[in-house]
């Protein structure tokens, strides 16, 4: 029986450090539409492509991040961040790369008045790189057109 990736087999870099995360997601929105011709489907178009997503951290992760921001003079001078993602096991790996990530903060606080719970942080993020996303090194975007845009 295969040995499958699960979240603790993901490891995420936040630009050059590792960082332990809660939760971490990446959504690409792929604005291809379907067209029709008389009501007849008949075809696509391609639309805006961007992708985001969210990194929950504990105190000890988000603390890093915000050293970071002090370094800069603030969350928002932050420059952009590359993130990957890496899960592997025995039989199975999977590398994303999300480029040009800018971050910024959805939920400076998650605390429960019960405890037993450590606190949380929730870092929203977009890619703003042309590189996009590559998923087991495998662009997402079409690089001829990104070609043809001069980027």
């Amino acid at each position: 029986m295969p040995h499958h990736i699960s979240g603790m087999d993901v490891n995420v870099s936040l630009g050059t450090s590792l960082i332990n995360v809660k939760q971490f997601t990446l959504n690409i929105e792929d604005g291809v539409k379907a067209v029709t011709t008389r009501g007849v489907p008949h075809g696509h178009v391609n639309g805006t492509l961007a992708a985001s997503g969210e990194i929950t951290l504990d105190t000890e992760n988000f603390n890093r991040v915000i050293e970071e921001a002090r370094k800069v003079g603030s969350v928002q001078q932050l420059g952009t961040f590359d993130i990957i993602g890496l899960g592997k096991t025995v039989d199975q790996s999977l590398k994303t790369a999300a480029y040009g990530c800018k971050l910024s903060i959805s939920k400076l606080l998650d605390a429960s008045g019960d405890g037993g719970d450590k606190l949380e942080h929730t870092i929203p993020y977009t890619v703003t790189d042309s590189r996009f996303v590559e998923i087991n090194g495998v662009p997402y975007a079409d690089q001829n057109f990104i070609e043809t845009l001069g980027l």
